[in-house]
């Protein structure tokens, strides 16, 4: 990140007396005041240049002119701005290898792509172009630039109205107003890409040799990080084998008791919280006069750096920042107030033996309590209350409490989750980037998969700290990051448990069914028998009757014949005797059919009882399917609620899309009266040009009439009197930051 990200601001100098800032040493002190105009210094050094890796160069050897110089010399009027300046264009009339600005093509430009921007780099002379760039893109005031041109102020007023007088002829349509005094046109122009800086800077001051003992415990192996005030190292506890940790050393010494308990106001500030998300801090003494301490070594990368390679999902988004949200709310607990919550400053390590990843709240060098005035921070992610107070000078504004890293943090989630989008600082113009977030919030974002989150964030992010939720408050609303997934989960669950119960109910109903048809078919095939068996023994019973009607028929027959023809009592008896032979046959048949008969009567009595069984089965089977059916019906009841529930959200939703439809074609219909706003606009701005021809016109008036004052005041130099030159009509721009001292 260029190194506007870091930069602390300014606060005036009587705050910067409250918050021990004048208790350290000069060195630290050159670092701070040379802190918040860096990135612009070193954009100011490339252009003159024409080349990146010589702006650094030129850059490193300002800072050790910097450090040379004593620390009244830099503080003296018109601020130490314009000395770091003045300082900067002679470095670069030094080293400058070519005449004029800069290359078109050797520079990364943020505006390469826009022909009126290009026009104006390259058809500028290089005067005009340096107090453009100084004057907007650098944001010095009229008496600084006057001071870095070593001109006049009068001068370098003409000059400078003469300047952009020419721009708006380039610029033509996109040229700003005379009036406003940020000029955003001019500051793009002269803002390189940030990606500029991206080959880095070199470490400006050599560290400490591996293998030093420190604190006669603790070997350092290699130095890992350097900071604005201090390095960072990996070393190894001597009295641990194998154990390592992170020590990180000031680098300035502190020569007086104020300046070490200054420097010990980090250490007491962590000690007062404990957080597994916080980090703490193990020991701590004393090398020359430096103060160094001992964090565990953490095996990760910066969220920063995460971000560089990819955007979070929103699932790793929660697992990140709701730890941290609770973090921060143990520190506001106690009442401290982080003050530069960033992804720099939040690193993701992973624990031996653990899943997963913690994140861990790192930096409290800026960290103040309620009680405190002291501010600080990051412009980049400044809330707009933290950014009022900094226009202001810290004199008025609003009060600054906890839900200011509420907003950083809201703001480091938003940035996590689209990269690409982030805010950055043009030109290094550290004050008109502040002075926009304290009236805006930064852009929401634009991707279809993150617009549902807008309404949270514009809350998280709200321009009234009194509209955030608090720490803790936000650490369980950051549930909405995955509330999507978890919908469809419920739903996906839903379906899985609800889909096999009514299958099993549609199979275990069938297969009741279906043996329940079986059983009354056999039963039906049974009755078939027994009612077949039943018949048969009729037919032969009634067999039997006819053939024992038969006989008796015959016999009648035979004791007629006896009486008509008076048969000899031998025949009759012979007869009589074949007769009765044959009867005793016939009647022994009869008393088979006789006994056949009872035993088919049995056996149509038992079967009619296994029937009447059958049937009271069948019956019981029945009341079974009857209750069967009935829990089948409750079942489809409980499956339609479930189809009526969901058919309802997804006419909620398609409510949802008429309404955004609606919303699309209120859209088009302010983007015509929008369209008809642009009309309007165009006519003002044809007649605002007229105006600004007159205005042209008018400053070549005032340039003639200084010249002639200028005459005039050579023709009478030798008197005592003088004559000054008229004042600008033009209103001249309040200083907003004036003896501002920076703050980390």
């Amino acid at each position: 990140m260029p190194s506007t990200a870091s930069e602390l601001g300014t606060i005036p100098a009587k705050q910067a007396h409250a918050s021990g800032v004048f208790q350290t040493s000069p060195g630290m002190l050159r670092k701070r005041v040379l802190g918040p105009w860096a990135e612009g210094i070193q954009q100011y050094l490339a252009i003159r240049l024409g080349d990146g890796a010589r702006g650094r160069a030129a850059y490193r050897t300002l800072a050790r002119m910097v450090e040379s110089l004593p620390i009244e010399e830099l503080l003296e009027d018109p601020g130490p701005k314009a000395q770091l300046y003045r300082l900067a264009r002679s470095v670069a009339e030094t080293e400058r290898a070519m005449p004029g600005g800069a290359s078109e093509g050797s520079l990364k430009w943020r505006t390469a792509g826009r022909r009126g921007y290009a026009r104006l780099r390259s058809e500028l002379s290089p005067r005009d172009a340096e107090i453009l760039e100084l004057r907007h893109a650098r944001e010095l005031e009229l008496e600084e630039l006057a001071f870095v041109l070593e001109l006049g102020t009068p001068e370098a007023e003409l000059r400078l109205d003469t300047a952009e007088a020419r721009a708006r002829q380039i610029l033509g349509r996109d040229a700003p107003d005379p009036l406003d005094s940020r000029a955003a046109p001019y500051v793009e122009a002269f803002a390189l890409a940030r990606s500029w800086n991206a080959e880095g800077e070199e470490a400006e001051t050599e560290g400490l040799e591996p293998g030093t003992l420190v604190g006669g415990r603790y070997q350092l192996v290699q130095r890992v990080g350097v900071g604005a005030f201090g390095d960072v190292y990996r070393a190894e506890d001597v009295e641990v084998p194998g154990h390592q940790v992170a020590l990180k050393m000031l680098r300035q010494p502190a020569l007086s008791t104020s300046a070490r308990q200054s420097a010990l106001r980090e250490l007491k500030l962590n000690a007062a919280v404990f957080h597994p998300s916080l980090v703490q801090f193990k020991d701590h003494g004393w090398f020359d006069e430096r103060l160094w301490f001992v964090m565990p070594w953490y095996e990760g990368e910066t969220l920063e750096q995460r971000m560089r390679r990819e955007p979070l999902t929103r699932a790793e988004a929660r697992a990140i920042f709701v730890p941290l949200a609770r973090a921060l709310g143990a520190l506001h607990a106690v009442g401290i107030r982080h003050q530069d919550i960033k992804p720099e400053n939040v690193l993701l390590t992973r624990l031996p033996g653990e899943e997963g990843i913690l994140p861990v709240l790192i930096d409290l060098g800026v960290a103040a309590e309620e009680c405190e005035t002291m501010l600080g921070g990051t412009p980049l992610y400044f809330a707009p209350e933290v950014a009022a107070r900094f226009t202001s000078n810290g004199a008025f504004g609003p009060d600054v409490g906890p839900a200011a890293d509420v907003f950083a943090l809201a703001l480091s989630l938003r940035n996590a989750l689209e990269p690409d989008t982030q805010a950055d600082v043009p030109a290094g113009a550290v004050r008109a980037f502040v002075a926009r977030r304290a009236e805006e919030i930064p852009d929401l974002p634009d991707e279809r998969d993150l617009r549902f989150l807008g309404p949270h964030l514009l809350r998280w992010m709200s321009h009234d700290p009194l509209d955030r939720p608090t720490a803790v408050e936000l650490a369980e609303e950051l549930a909405v990051l995955t509330a999507p997934e978890e919908r469809r989960e419920r739903r996906w669950r839903l379906f899985r448990w609800l889909a096999p119960l009514l299958f099993t109910l549609a199979v275990g109903f069938g297969a009741v069914v279906w043996a329940m048809q079986q059983q009354v078919a056999e039963g039906q095939h049974a009755a078939r028998s027994a009612r077949a068996a039943a018949a048969e023994a009729r037919a032969d019973l009634i067999v039997a009757g006819a053939r024992q009607e038969a006989l008796q028929e015959g016999h009648a027959a035979l004791l007629q014949r006896y009486e008509q023809s008076r048969l000899s009592r031998s025949e009759l008896a012979g007869e009589l005797a074949t007769t009765e032979g044959q009867l005793g046959i016939v009647r022994q048949e009869l008393s088979a059919a006789i006994a056949q008969r009872r035993a088919t009567r049995e056996e149509l009595l038992t079967t009619r009882g296994t029937l009447a069984e059958r049937e009271a089965t069948l019956a019981a089977r029945d009341a079974t399917v009857a209750r069967l059916e009935t829990d089948l019906e409750d079942a489809r009841a409980r499956s339609e609620r479930v189809e009526r529930d969901l058919v309802a959200t997804l006419e909620r939703a398609s409510g949802a899309e008429r309404a955004r439809d609606a919303a699309r074609a209120h859209a088009a219909a302010l983007g015509q009266e929008i369209e008809s706003a642009n009309a309007r606009a165009t006519a003002a701005e044809t007649q605002l040009s007229a105006a600004r021809a007159a205005r042209d016109s008018a400053v070549g008036e005032l340039a003639g009439l200084r010249a002639r004052v200028a005459s005039l005041a050579n023709a009478l130099s030798a008197t005592p009197e003088t004559i000054s030159a008229p004042p600008s009509e033009e209103p001249q721009t309040p200083t907003i930051m004036e003896d501002a001292v920076p703050v980390e």
